[in-house]
């Protein structure tokens, strides 16, 4: 079936998985969307000149307005290649000049994603870091202090939305507390409503201006409501429209996920996910397992229900007025190359000065000895384009380095640095180091001379109680960036002993 002018499709954005799929499979399954009138796509991956034509062809194809979204909590360049990968939040938040390294990371994402055709980013992660065993937020937050999250995450949106595109804070009411993973499973926090109100404090210092939110897939049982938050009239058209006077899009997290699809196991009549969600005060509804199904399922319901009806219209309405805030909801705006490759230089700079050391650098780490580089990769993705160590190995040989490859029985007296890659993934399952990781990493520090580099969250780092240096991400931005900062300090303890 097809969805008419302002029809049920419009409050869906289809999933376009450049990262997955050939582009001519992207292509037709962009062309099925369409036909069903979609408001708009998400994008996942792929080089960056493929996703902005293939962004010109949608556009296109249509004379309305579409949301084209991605999530880029790490620059432009975290989805598609050859944009800027900047730090995650919570290297931004190391920051010494905090404040304004997040007001760079947030134009340098806004003016790349319009120059590739988004205009809806989805960030920043605006959930506090307070639970070490939150196996999905972690690095993604700038902290666990609200005043801070919220002075970080205004500076962010402030400045990303100046380049024209618009902003989603994320997870309402907060992911934080959560110890599993809503990509695979229901989370579900304990908390009192008391409890919540620093949790829910970034999004009410952020609701006045963000053009967007979206719903974390947990429940919060003091909050009104056993399901995710995403299915709840009480947190949705209560807590965030009433009390906090949001009057921005609610976008849902993704449909497919675990978090929903289990909360409909065993219910009478097969009730649609896309449904409770626009009954729950959704605008936008993002990247349902089935597209066709879940359109089909919205158009029955508001043949059938009259508050349906009247949301769906509200949905409309409100995804309309928001667009006309945004210049770059209706038009692209191309970055050069030189605007491109000032963008690269001055993110690295930003990110050298993310990079945290714990202790001091051992007196054996030198330039001018031989020293081996191990890389050991525990996330759940696959590296980040390239071998994880390849940009660390080569900002220290470009530094003046002796570096050699590692070898099965290496010399006692050898200098090595080991580099470990642990972040925050989608069902990944854990915060901390997966087992077969973990004894990779005790064997490789049984070692003398070992000086750790973690490309993750600085808490791992600590738990060794070994001197080390904390690159928070695992793009080869982070891995030139502690390989920069290594360099310095190194300098820095020659130039004072």
């Amino acid at each position: 079936m097809r969805g008419g002018p302002g029809g049920p499709g419009r409050v869906f954005l289809e999933a376009l998985r450049l990262d997955l799929e050939a582009l001519d499979d992207v292509r037709r399954r962009a062309d099925a969307a369409l036909l069903l009138d979609v408001g708009g796509f998400i994008l996942f991956g792929g080089d960056e000149t493929v996703a902005a034509r293939l962004v010109e062809e949608l556009r296109g194809h249509v004379t309305r307005r579409l949301w084209i979204a991605a999530d880029l909590e790490r620059g432009a360049g975290q989805q598609f290649a050859g944009l800027t990968t900047l730090p995650p939040p919570a290297g931004l938040a190391a920051h010494p000049e905090a404040v304004n390294a997040v007001r760079e990371a947030g134009r340098c994402t806004g003016r790349e994603a319009r120059a590739v055709g988004v205009n809806l980013v989805l960030a920043p992660v605006l959930d506090l870091d307070i639970q070490a065993l939150n196996p999905i937020v972690g690095t993604r937050s700038f902290g666990p202090d609200p005043e801070r999250v919220s002075e970080l995450g205004t500076g962010w949106i402030a400045a990303c939305q100046a380049e024209g595109v618009a902003a989603c804070a994320k997870h309402f009411p907060g992911h934080g507390r959560t110890t599993s993973d809503s990509h695979a499973e229901l989370p579900v926090v304990g908390a009192t409503r008391e409890e919540l109100a620093g949790d829910v404090y970034p999004f009410r210092a952020v609701a006045g201006d963000v053009a967007a939110m979206l719903t974390a897939h947990v429940s919060y049982p003091a909050m009104g409501g056993d399901r995710p938050a995403t299915l709840e009239p009480a947190i949705l058209s209560g807590l965030l429209r009433e009390e906090l006077c949001f009057e921005g899009l609610v976008v849902t997290d993704a449909l497919n996920m675990g978090a929903v699809q289990k909360s409909f196991v065993g219910m009478r009549g097969s009730p649609d996910p896309a449904v409770a969600a626009l009954r729950a005060g959704c605008d936008l509804l993002l990247y349902p397992s089935d597209l066709g199904a879940a359109v089909e399922a919205v158009e029955r319901a508001a043949d059938a229900s009259e508050e349906i009806t009247r949301r769906l219209d509200e949905a409309l309405t409100r995804s309309d007025r928001v667009a006309e805030r945004f210049p770059g909801a209706r038009a692209r705006r191309r970055a050069t190359a030189s605007v491109l490759a000032a963008d690269a230089a001055a993110a690295l700079a930003l990110a050298v000065e993310c990079v945290q050391e714990v202790g001091p650098v051992p007196t054996w780490l030198s330039p001018r000895e031989p020293v081996s580089v191990t890389a050991i990769w525990d996330d759940r993705e696959e590296p980040y384009r390239q071998p994880l160590g390849t940009a660390f190995r080569s900002e220290l040989t470009a530094a003046g380095w002796r570096v050699t490859l590692p070898t099965p029985a290496p010399s006692p007296a050898t200098a090595s640095i080991l580099l470990v890659a642990s972040t925050p993934q989608a069902w990944k399952g854990t915060a901390w180091l997966t087992g077969t990781g973990r004894a990779a990493v005790e064997g490789a520090l049984s070692r003398e001379r070992t000086y750790p580099v973690i490309l993750g969250h600085r808490r791992l780092l600590e738990s060794f109680g070994l001197p080390g240096a904390c690159a928070w991400g695992t793009e080869p931005q982070m891995e030139r960036a502690a390989a920069r900062k290594l360099h310095e300090l190194v300098r820095r303890r020659g130039a004072t002993a």
